[in-house]
């Protein structure tokens, strides 16, 4: 049977392209060219997953028409950004979550892994932080045609969520204290820097993201009573320093790669019920993830607009 890809933008060809390397029969379909009746009727012709990769908007149909069919899902991330759509989504899928996934694919980087695996009670203090200039994100994309340009769905919040994610299963579970944010004069509603208040039971801390610094920054600190970590992934080093001095750990991936595993494990999970990653982002153990970030959305507070570039 073949996997339907519903959604062909760009994550949409990525995902295509990794089940095709992957051997599977895949179906790409486009939302705006199919609509809703399209999709169902390749639905009823009988798929045996689908990869959920429309506009956040846009999926609580979709979910639905694949949950009436019993088809598991992968849904790109972020599932949902209301919590009551969430919850909507949820009772969609019910005993299908266990075999569905969110498209949390950097929960397939090593560092993660590492880190997921560790104890960190003695951390009391953190900070997540990803920030890149979106105008030189993209080989021929426009920023104000695209969905992260929309005050509806869009913002740097949702589209970098992942290290909100991150944040959640290293530390949590997390508690949201507040939301701040960086709004733009031309796209009323959307964030362009958020940065969130989080505490855990024994820790509090940042997550920070932008769409505005002119060198990409990818990094996660974690201050601890015994010994500090450094992640640096956009400059591929991963630091532990303790009183007698720092170890530098090997935990390379190709972001290519990381997508091809995740993938991998989804169609593990459809055809044998279990992934094999132990923190693989199964919808049914999920939902405190993507409850968090909506939560987080929904109570952004713009306290600034840019500034102009000169």
């Amino acid at each position: 049977m073949s996997i339907a890809v519903i959604g062909s933008g760009a994550i949409g060809q990525r995902h295509a392209h990794n089940l095709d390397v992957l051997g599977e029969q895949v179906q790409l379909i486009s939302m705006r060219a199919a609509g809703l009746s399209g999709v169902e009727a390749v639905f009823g012709e009988g798929v045996e997953a689908a990869i959920i990769c429309t506009e956040t908007q846009m999926r609580i149909p979709v979910i639905e028409l694949a949950a009436r069919h019993d088809i598991p899902v992968y849904i790109e991330k972020p599932v949902a950004f209301r919590s009551s759509d969430l919850m909507e989504i949820e009772a969609l899928l019910g005993d299908l979550g266990r075999r569905s996934f969110v498209g949390y694919m950097m929960r397939y980087h090593p560092a993660v892994q590492y880190l997921a695996a560790q104890d960190h009670a003695l951390v009391y203090r953190f900070c997540f932080e990803i920030g890149h200039d979106v105008t030189q994100w993209r080989q021929n994309w426009r920023f104000e045609d695209s969905y992260a340009a929309k005050p509806e769905g869009g913002g740097v919040l949702l589209d970098l969520c992942h290290e909100i994610d991150m944040a959640q299963v290293v530390l949590g579970p997390l508690t949201v204290q507040g939301v701040s944010a960086v709004g733009h004069g031309a796209y009323p509603g959307v964030d362009f820097s958020s940065q969130l208040s989080l505490t855990s039971d024994t820790a509090q801390g940042v997550v920070a993201m932008d769409y505005i610094n002119p060198i990409s920054t990818r990094r996660m600190v974690l201050f601890g009573q015994d010994q500090n970590i450094t992640f640096d992934f956009a400059n591929d080093r991963y630091t532990i320093q303790r009183d007698n001095g720092a170890q530098q750990l090997d935990l390379s991936i190709d972001r290519q790669q990381m997508f091809q595993n995740a993938m991998a494990d989804f169609i593990t999970l459809v055809r044998s019920g279990q992934a094999q990653n132990p923190i693989a982002p199964v919808f049914a153990k999920e939902m405190a993830s993507c409850a968090v970030i909506c939560t987080a959305y929904e109570q952004r507070k713009f306290t600034s607009t840019l500034g102009a570039k000169t």
